[in-house]
């Protein structure tokens, strides 16, 4: 099982949705970019989680569009920026997928990648991708990208 943790892209400044912000333009080329890397990384999340917020939602939706597979996310606030790293780490292992795609905020992916393997870095800039690997129970973490550093 591969796992791809994201932060999602940058987002418009002003809102008025519960769910938060949508992303800004330079936001929706982002995703773009991380589906284009993803897609250079035969990645083919059968499994797409978000946490329910609306900039997390359309990452998401960018980044699926890209690579051009079809998907039925799951919202959860599970991985909402105060997600438990411990319930979010259980609710992955419980799934039975080849790919998973996690697209979420800078604090609880931060918490989950470094909870997954201690290599892992926690700080990182919207639409940075992380990968993982489960092998035996042990989370093996394969490497990182900040594909939204590469627009500016």
């Amino acid at each position: 099982m591969r796992l791809f943790l994201v932060r999602h892209g940058a987002y418009r400044a002003e809102y008025t949705s519960k769910l938060g912000p949508g992303l800004s333009p330079h936001g929706e080329a982002q995703a773009q970019a991380v589906g284009t890397y993803l897609k250079s990384q035969k990645a083919q999340p059968d499994v797409v989680i978000t946490s329910g917020y609306l900039r997390a939602r359309e990452t998401a939706d960018w980044i699926m569009k890209t690579l051009d597979l079809p998907y039925d996310p799951i919202e959860t606030h599970d991985f909402a920026p105060d997600g438990d790293p411990e319930t979010m780490r259980a609710i992955l292992e419980a799934l039975d997928a080849r790919d998973i795609l996690v697209v979420g905020h800078m604090c609880s992916i931060g918490e989950l990648a470094r909870h997954l393997n201690l290599q892992a870095p926690t700080l990182f800039d919207t639409c940075t991708v992380m990968a993982f690997e489960k092998i035996d129970n042990r989370w093996k973490f394969l490497w990182f990208n900040d594909c939204g550093r590469n627009l500016l």
